[in-house]
């Protein structure tokens, strides 16, 4: 299984999946044109993408993702609540009806069949309608998503849990938005239970996940305001040493990159 954050941050999302012959993108929170370049960085080309999975609906998660579904035909699959929010920003007429594949967030039903892997989504707390985080599945092994989480839940215990290879929040320092220019609406929404994850919690929650079997964590969605990757890999890096883990030998931690792919992992 191949896996990689195309871009990451406050500014856009997009993350390349590969098993054997099926091909994915989840998220596509950046133009069409920028996507189709990050890929062809890595060495695929935007034709080859089998389905496109989105977490929610905000812009920096679904700027493009409808159009590169009408230009390349591709499959978009997303909770309902999350396809109302994103079809009324992003001009979804004319989109082939089967490539509109819904689901609810809620739902106890099987998993997205993709073809050579599967993805089970889970409900992730975020100030949205239906957002999800996703975990892939090709039977041996485990991959999972969980960004725009605002604190972290019974639910994505379960769902992150024996992962591989998660790709964590790690959104802002959480000094730094206070002391920063935002509104306090605004300081307000991000520190609050269906905002974002900081990085003192994104570390506390690292720990949680090695120890429950997760190899690699890819810190993700920073803020490009409220954080930067220095701060970002020293925090939970000191989380992970206060808890006797090391994030070099218990585990692998990678910071993700705002606007190229960051470090493949193939596993």
């Amino acid at each position: 299984m191949i896996f990689c954050p195309l871009v990451s941050g406050s500014s856009g999302n997009s993350t390349y999946i590969c098993y054997k012959k099926t091909k994915i993108l989840v998220d596509c929170g950046r133009s069409g044109k920028h996507i189709e370049n990050c890929l062809r960085q890595i060495g695929v080309d935007i034709h080859d993408i089998n389905a496109i999975l989105i977490t929610h609906s905000h812009t920096d998660h679904t700027q493009s993702a409808i159009i590169l579904s009408k230009r390349y035909d591709i499959p978009i699959y997303a909770s309902v609540g999350t396809w109302r929010e994103m079809s009324r920003k992003f001009d979804a007429t004319n989109m082939k009806s089967q490539n509109i594949r819904l689901f609810q967030s809620s739902s106890t039903l099987l998993p997205i069949d993709l073809g050579d892997f599967e993805a089970q989504f889970f409900a992730i707390p975020h100030d949205t309608a239906e957002p999800v985080g996703y975990r892939f599945t090709n039977g041996k092994m485990n991959v999972a998503i969980a960004t725009d989480i605002g604190h972290i839940t019974p639910t994505l215990r379960k769902n992150l849990f024996g992962a591989k290879l998660v790709l964590l929040e790690s959104n802002h320092d959480v000094q730094k938005l206070l002391d920063g220019p935002y509104t306090q609406r605004l300081k307000k929404r991000i520190l609050g239970d269906y905002g974002h994850l900081s990085n003192d919690n994104a570390g506390l929650f690292s720990v949680e996940l090695i120890q429950n079997g997760t190899e690699r964590i890819y810190l993700g969605h920073l803020s490009q305001e409220n954080n930067s990757p220095e701060i970002a890999w020293r925090t939970v890096s000191n989380v992970l040493k206060n808890h006797q883990l090391d994030g070099k030998k218990d585990a692998e931690i990678f910071l993700t990159r705002r606007d190229e792919p960051s470090r493949i992992s193939q596993y």
